[in-house]
């Protein structure tokens, strides 16, 4: 054991003073009174426990043999020991529900005990206090293995939040009932007892040391072990030793549990973000709020708000990752896409920062709860129905800590148009519509990279269109599955590249570390104004060499193109090359529905049946999170290919579920030589819309033998409604049989428009084309012309020279700068991050300053 009792003198503390402290409850018992909306939940808050009361009083025994008992072990008349488990499914799910159910009521009881002195609260919650305690007691503690619990004794993570956070609470809320003598019912006496406090000290204590000595470290382990770890010591009588064990929470490391000092520096060392998928850093940020807030009522002095204000910022991280209809967020690593705010959260960072009188932290997150009522997205004070779920509870919280009003402006919060989460090595980017409507909003990211709770994906991507997240990553299934861990977490379930059939994770976290996703440009740079409001652009580079056999390196451009307030396209440049011989390239895309059709300009495109061709990783050894059968694409079925193809094919698939008109995506693939078409089914995207998680997802592979970076995969996708596609043409732009871009025609609310859109490797690569009088020296452009081909507007990505027809531009000082110039209205509008000079006629030349910074 870890932790010794060294039998000092228990010293006199006033209980409670985990959630509360004694001199707290005139202030509550007023909020109480004082705001109806409080006094409505509290009412719910007591009839909720009543009718478990109610049962606890007419027949004790009875009630309390509902929990799981294992009574083949009671011997005589000592007391029976609780079942164990290994399990947390079907039955045995439902008996640890119970007991879930029955301490949440005995907190929830404590509370009551606490606000309104009567007894009957205080005796349930002891009793099922006591219960508990005698019940653990009887079992033995298995240390064989590193993550051993008491009564799950595989997975003391899960007992920690489903058990070990509750007992200290309940305690600390009735010991003002058992130190004068409050008796408990006890089921080995069949009577009212006095409860062992020596007994209840054994418990907290084996808690602690389970916590501290169980688990692994470098992840959210600690954190979720946490509540349970730090209630239990508060739980313990003896000042002294209360004051030996908190500094294993605050700065003590151990083997198997990280302090708060670590975790929280941990942030800092990732730009302030907790470097986990999206649901585990959200549960993260949560949980250290939580304690956070704890210690501080605990200990003021500490300040723990004030010096590690970044875990507390991180809070609505989430929201600027969301897509446009902010119902989704990106689908990354192990995460869920679903959005769910933590108001909850909002709340006691509010309540501890005006513990602290942090008042820049009490009016960020005053306005974002006040933002949220406002916006009818969150009501105050509403009781939750019972939830069983991995955590600690802290549902009572919202009564004793949450502040009867809130101070802080109601705001609107945008949505930024490029924003970045480097850890996971991803960059986003959106353009919303001035209609405001969610369905007419852009948006994409790419990203990839290693972390615990990461996927082995490449550099992958996703498409959002008509209000729905359209090409997606696949998802997630349940852990330690076959399919979840050589499927949904390798790079066949992602929209990416697989090089020579061999791209794999390698180490690492799971056996699937990759490299990150790093930018090579960026328009506009995250959380900046871009310089246009129809374009963005990003160009990322990734180097697949993980495992023996794939060598390559690779670079993605993406980019978002409006060409009216309700229609616009994406722009998907994928280059690959390998140092091995016989190289070939898959380009992978998923999209939600039902079909998909390759069509070129003849008519359908020929495909056969072609069972084998993603079988090769079929047989691959697998060791449970350590080694996966990669790319995993064995799980394509219904597999069709082409012959070789070298013209351009469209692909269109269609979704008939998500609205009461299909919807679909169209891509328009540039041909080349050397290149095969497949399409296929993949199993169902399990993080997509609900109406299609049971349904396998249609996907497109296309094959290029070859390098596949002079003459990249190049694609453009448009979202569309109702069958009806705006672009009426794309056509690949090529100089020596080298990729240079697009020219794009469309149909839109703003006539008939025509597009050259220039895709270079390096800033200093020049483009020219004397026919157009057309020539770029740069990365990234796009000329836009209207019906009679005169210049709409020009966008300069990233480049530092363009001219078309008589018009010239030129950034000074031979640097790359972004520019966007309109010509919308007759004289030029021009936007630009560095000076340029533009010359729009035979003799009228102009300088520009900036307008923006990025």
């Amino acid at each position: 054991m870890l932790i010794v009792n060294n039998k000092l003198f228990a010293q006199s503390t006033e209980r409670p003073l985990i959630w509360v402290k004694p001199a707290d409850r005139a202030g509550i018992l007023k909020k109480i009174k004082d705001y109806h909306e409080v006094k409505q939940y509290y009412q719910k808050f007591q009839k909720r426990v009543e009718k478990d009361i109610a049962q606890y009083q007419k027949d004790k025994e009875r009630y309390l043999f509902q929990l799981p008992w294992n009574l083949d072990l009671n011997k005589a008349k000592n007391y029976p020991p609780f079942k164990t488990y290994i399990s947390f499914n079907g039955k045995d799910r439902q008996e640890q529900d119970i007991m879930m159910h029955y301490l949440q009521t005995a907190v929830d009881c404590g509370v009551l005990y606490f606000l309104t002195e009567e007894e009957s609260y205080a005796e349930y919650a002891a009793t099922i206090l006591h219960t508990f305690v005698n019940g653990l007691l009887q079992l033995p503690i298995k240390k064989e293995y590193h993550n051993a619990g008491w009564i799950y004794t595989k997975d003391h993570l899960r007992e920690a939040r489903e058990i070990g956070a509750q007992l200290p609470i309940i305690y600390d809320f009735v010991h003002s009932y058992l130190k004068p003598g409050g008796k408990v019912y006890d089921l080995a006496a069949s009577e009212m007892v006095l409860f062992d406090f020596s007994n209840g000290q054994k418990v907290f204590r084996t808690y602690v040391d389970l916590a501290l000595e169980r688990g692994i470290i470098n992840c959210n382990w600690p954190i979720l072990e946490s509540p349970s770890l730090v209630g239990n010591i508060l739980a313990l009588d003896d000042e002294q030793e209360r004051e030996e064990l908190l500094p294993y929470f605050l700065t003590k490391n151990t083997k198997r549990q990280d302090a708060f000092e670590k975790i929280s520096a941990h942030y800092l060392d990732y730009g302030g973000d907790w470097p986990e998928s999206i649901n585990y850093s959200n549960g993260v940020n949560r949980f250290l709020t939580y304690l956070m807030t704890i210690m501080v009522k605990y200990r003021p002095s500490l300040q723990l708000g004030k010096n590690n204000s970044h875990i507390l910022e991180a809070l609505p991280k989430d929201y600027f990752l969301t897509y446009p209809n902010k119902t989704e967020t990106l689908s990354f690593g192990d995460g869920h896409r679903q959005y769910r705010p933590n108001h909850h959260a909002y709340e006691t960072a509010y309540h501890l920062a005006k513990l602290e009188k942090l008042e820049i932290l009490q009016d960020k997150f005053g306005s974002l709860i006040n933002s949220a009522v406002a916006n009818k997205k969150y009501k105050r004070f509403q009781l939750k129905e019972r939830s069983y779920s991995a955590t600690y509870y802290g549902e009572p919280t919202k009564l004793l800590w949450f502040e009867p009003s809130i101070e802080g402006s109601v705001k609107d919060y945008p949505l930024p148009s490029t924003d970045e989460l480097p850890f996971a090595g991803i960059v986003l980017q959106r353009n919303l519509s001035e209609t405001n409507n969610p369905k007419d909003g852009l948006m994409s990211f790419v990203g990839g990279g290693h972390y615990v709770h990461g996927h082995a994906t490449g550099m992958f991507m996703e498409l959002y269109g008509k209000g729905f997240v359209l090409g997606n990553k696949s998802g997630r299934s349940t852990y330690r599955t076959e399919i979840h861990e050589n499927y949904y977490r390798i790079f066949a379930s992602n929209n990416t590249v697989v090089v020579n059939g061999a791209s794999e994770g390698k180490g690492g976290w799971a056996g699937l570390e990759i490299n990150t996703v790093a930018q090579i440009a960026v328009e506009p740079r995250p959380e900046k104004k871009p310089v246009s409001p129809f374009h963005s652009f990003s160009m990322t580079s990734f180097k697949d060499d993980k495992g023996d056999n794939a060598e390559a390196i690779q670079e993605r451009t993406m980019g978002i193109v409006r060409t009216s307030p309700t229609t616009g396209y994406y722009i998907d440049v994928f280059r690959s090359k390998s140092e091995l011989p016989n190289e070939f390239h898959d380009y992978i895309y998923h999209n939600i529905g039902e079909s998909l059709q390759l069509k070129h300009s003849k008519g359908e495109l020929t495909l056969t049946s072609d069972p084998n061709r993603y079988s090769n990783s079929k047989n691959k050894p697998w060791t449970n999170n350590k080694e996966a059968r990669h790319p995993g694409w064995h799980y394509f079925k219904e597999i069709k290919s082409s012959d070789t193809f070298k013209e351009n094919v469209t692909a269109v698939f269609k979704a008939e579920k998500l609205a009461k008109t299909s919807i679909g995506m169209k891509a328009f693939i540039m041909g080349n030589e050397n290149r095969t078409y497949t399409k296929t089914m993949a199993p169902p995207t399990l993080e997509g819309p609900k109406v299609y998680r049971d349904a396998k997802t249609p996907t497109l592979v296309v094959r290029q033998n070859g390098e596949a970076w002079h003459n990249p995969f190049a694609v453009i996708y448009e979202p569309i409604s109702n069958n009806q596609s705006h672009l009426t043409s794309v056509i690949k732009i090529e100089r020596d049989g080298i990729f240079k871009g697009f020219q794009v025609t469309s149909e839109s609310s703003r006539g008939p428009l025509k597009q050259y859109i220039i895709i270079q490797e390096s800033p200093l690569d020049m483009y020219m084309d004397s026919k157009q009088k057309l020539s770029f020296t740069g990365r990234y452009a796009v000329i836009t012309l209207d019906e009679r081909n005169n210049l709409f507007s020009t966008y300069i990505g990233d480049g530092s020279a363009l001219n078309y027809g008589n018009l010239s531009v030129k950034v000074e000082k031979e640097e790359t700068a972004a520019v966007f110039i309109s010509f919308e209205d007759g004289e030029p509008k021009v936007s630009t991050t560095k000076k340029i000079i533009l010359k729009s006629g035979a003799n009228h030349m102009k300088s520009y300053t900036p307008t923006h910074h990025n």
